[in-house]
């Protein structure tokens, strides 16, 4: 797969693999995905380790490029920014200020269609995990077998689950599926979701962008992570799969592994 850029990575807490893919029916990959775990124990101590992926919205101007700004503005923001160092107003803050930067990105550049996309992160300290999010980019956490979803989606698809009107099974070959009701940059003032909760022993976190949903369903995914051994099998494997499938959109999955 020459589109293809996945990575691992190990250390004493964290166990990281990633993979990124622009699928076999698009032309350039508008997905990114990003890290950044502390080297300095301090500073991982004080703030953390954070993981995030995004899908710069289809139609909109440069979507590769909101999605590259999205996560590289908000990695720097959350470490170098001013702001409080508790870590939900901190997150929080940062990702506001991601939001702002993207709508001023296009308003500079005289844009009649703003750069747009979706922006899911993951932050872990200690024996917490939050989570900042908007669009239709997911994060799920894998539990003693349960493969939950952590993020609602702001989608139409998303709504009409919540509402009971679909199944998400039904949802996920919806043909209204990619139509968004809030992204980052569409706006200069936009808040992200937000939610937190405990790490439990074996959890595993799998952030990724809707791509991948083109055809693999959540069973399967949840599957094959269960069967990997200790996060030591390669996760670009669901991707691969994909591509074998028809491979009709961007792909980025992202698999966090405390250890």
């Amino acid at each position: 797969m020459m589109s293809t850029v996945l990575k691992s990575r190990q250390d004493a807490k964290i166990l990281l693999q990633y993979c990124t893919d622009k699928g076999r029916r698009r032309k350039k990959n508008e997905d990114y995905c990003g890290y950044y775990i502390p080297e300095d124990q301090t500073v991982r101590d004080s703030l953390g380790s954070l993981f995030a992926v995004s899908d710069g919205v289809g139609g909109s101007r440069a979507g590769e490029v909101a999605s590259a700004e999205a996560v590289n503005v908000l990695l720097q923001e959350y470490y170098f920014g001013d702001y409080p160092e508790r870590v939900p107003e901190r997150l929080n803050a940062a990702y506001e200020q991601t939001a702002l930067h993207l709508y001023d990105l296009a308003e500079r550049a005289g844009s009649c269609n703003k750069m747009s996309c979706t922006l899911t992160a993951l932050l872990l300290k200690d024996d917490k995990f939050y989570i900042t999010h908007i669009g239709d980019s997911k994060a799920f956490l894998l539990r003693n077998g349960h493969f939950i979803q952590l993020t609602k989606d702001h989608s139409l698809v998303g709504a009409f689950v919540r509402m009971g009107f679909l199944t998400r099974e039904q949802a996920r070959i919806h043909p209204n599926r990619h139509v968004l009701l809030r992204s980052l940059g569409e706006q200069p003032i936009l808040p992200p979701d937000f939610y937190s909760g405990n790490i439990l022993e074996n959890d595993r976190f799998f952030l990724t962008t809707d791509g991948i949903f083109e055809h693999l369903s959540e069973k399967e995914i949840r599957d094959f992570l269960m069967n990997m051994k200790s996060g030591s099998e390669g996760i670009e494997k669901l991707v691969e799969t994909a591509n074998r499938r028809g491979g009709m959109d961007n792909m980025t999955v992202m698999l966090i592994v405390p250890v």
